[in-house]
């Protein structure tokens, strides 16, 4: 997808894994003027993929504005990590193996921030807010809302195919049973005149259904779905091979073409030169056929890395199921966030005003930074957002002395600048941009809702990966805080109780 600064070890591990797993397309940041060499994230491939584990996390740093103040970032939708988080706190799972899912990003990326929605003809809305750091009384944080147009369903035309994993690894209830489930019910909420195909792989790659329009075939499209049957090895070269194909059949000019993926990622036979798949990945997403990869299962950390490669490298979203809870959230309320783009090669650049921040750090996206080469240049590839959807990106940032962001007279804090295209758009049309200087109007004494929220995610995950940047965090102040918001999102408050059970795993933890 983007270039790739990994170490030269980290490189040829990530390459053993996607020659065995068929894909290839991870992201990084590059050394490049005005880059920062990232951090890599979760998880970490320099030492933990030889070894079959996760390794521990890498942070990103604090920047002195002295030495660097900018920061280029490819917007990535992803929230997998937090569907992961939140069924290993639910199951008591460690607190180590709950340290190794947490991403700051995913976890923001999965809630709805109440953002400005975009008017008129722009496809992406901006809004900034800048606030106390809770945890952290030399810092604040800056907060980065970004949201984009809706699009309902039922306005688009859609082509989906279902690229279905039926082999052996499938097998359970929590594998190719709650796939089969998960799979009827997003039919159930596509348009009658929508044409949905159906290709399944294990050793044999299968066109189960082949563009059937959904209101005359549900019948037969629920029959097909629930007698699959998990067996054999994994050919995924060969399904996503096919599926491309199929939707390529189908394709529906200025509509919704998509291949949807579904799998636990454990992609064992039909190895692939890396450089001809990632070339024909690219060539169909340039081609207007997008990707949504929905992971199942107790998914492995070989089978994390695969299934995010994927995504990024087809312009896709990567989110993860475990339940139908999980199902109904990523196939029935967000429904147009997973399977329609709305804007592509999303990428944005931070610049900090050196007079007035002293320093900044990023909190979460490590695995998105790149290069202002790859800012400017125009056929960079970089992070797809679905109808409706809502990101945040924050930062915790220490202002030089003296600087005072409540004193009446306004100052410059720092400017953003958003990149982006429409789905239409090919690789040689230019970039649309969006501007926001961001200065101490913005500050407010007394945070939003939405930013009381937002600090408190980020004032948990610190404690979670035990950061070296936490400071004071506490999960006591953090659950103080989320009890007195307002009680209206399920999905907030399923955040709260789920604090509140990894205080309790906390607590049993057995002492020496």
């Amino acid at each position: 997808m983007k270039k790739n600064t990994l170490s030269i070890v980290a490189t040829a591990a990530l390459i053993t894994i996607l020659c065995v797993c068929f894909m290839t397309g991870c992201n990084g940041g590059h050394p490049d003027k005005g880059g920062v060499m990232p951090p890599i994230g979760l998880p970490n491939l320099d030492s933990a993929y030889s070894e079959g584990e996760v390794g521990d996390i890498i942070e990103n740093p604090v920047i002195s504005t002295d030495v660097q103040n900018d920061m280029y970032l490819s917007l990535d939708p992803h929230t997998a990590n937090y569907t992961l988080m939140k069924d290993f706190i639910k199951k008591g799972r460690s607190i180590e193996s709950i340290r190794n899912v947490i991403s700051i990003d995913h976890m923001l990326n999965y809630f709805d921030h109440d953002l400005p929605s975009p008017q008129d003809d722009e496809l992406l809305a901006m809004k900034a807010s800048v606030f106390d750091c809770p945890y952290n009384e030399s810092k604040k944080l800056l907060s980065i809302g970004l949201k984009a147009k809706e699009v309902e369903t039922k306005t688009l035309a859609n082509n989906i195919v279902m690229l279905l994993d039926v082999s052996g690894s499938m097998s359970g209830d929590d594998k190719i049973e709650l796939m089969k489930k998960s799979m009827i019910l997003m039919a159930e909420n596509l348009n009658p005149d929508d044409t949905l195909s159906i290709v399944t792989y294990s050793n044999k790659t299968r066109t189960v259904l082949d563009g059937a329009r959904i209101g005359d075939n549900m019948n037969k499209i629920k029959r097909a779905i629930n007698d699959l049957r998990a067996d054999g090895g994994t050919n995924g070269s060969d399904g996503i091979q096919t599926a491309y194909e199929v939707a390529k059949s189908h394709f529906i000019n200025d509509g919704n073409n998509r291949v949807i993926l579904a799998s636990d990622g454990d992609f064992n036979i039909g190895i692939s030169d890396v450089g001809e798949l990632k070339e024909f990945i690219s060539e169909k997403r340039d081609g207007g056929i997008y990707l949504t990869c929905i992971g199942l299962g107790n998914i492995g950390d070989y089978s994390i890395s695969t299934m995010e490669a994927l995504a990024r490298s087809g312009n896709g979203y990567w989110g993860f199921i475990r339940n139908m809870d999980d199902a109904r959230k990523m196939l029935v309320e967000d429904l147009s966030s997973s399977i329609i783009t709305v804007a592509r090669d999303v990428k944005a650049k931070i610049k900090f005003s050196t007079e007035t921040v002293k320093n900044f750090r990023l909190l979460g996206f490590e695995r998105s930074i790149i290069s202002e080469n790859d800012y400017e240049e125009n056929d960079t590839d970089a992070g797809e957002l679905g109808s409706n959807f809502e990101m945040i990106v924050c930062f915790e940032i220490e202002l030089k002395e003296g600087v005072d962001v409540s004193a009446d007279e306004a100052i410059t804090l720092a400017q953003i600048d958003i990149r982006y295209k429409s789905p239409q758009a090919t690789s040689e049309d230019e970039s649309q941009e969006l501007n926001l200087p961001i200065s101490s109007d913005v500050y407010s004494a007394e945070p939003s809702d939405n930013d009381m929220f937002v600090s408190g995610v980020i004032e948990f995950a610190l404690v979670a990966l035990n950061s070296k940047y936490k400071a004071q965090a506490d999960i006591d102040e953090v659950i103080e805080r989320l009890q007195i918001l307002p009680a209206e999102d399920k999905y907030k408050l399923e955040f709260l109780e789920l604090v509140k059970t990894y205080k309790d795993l906390l607590n049993n933890i057995p002492t020496e």
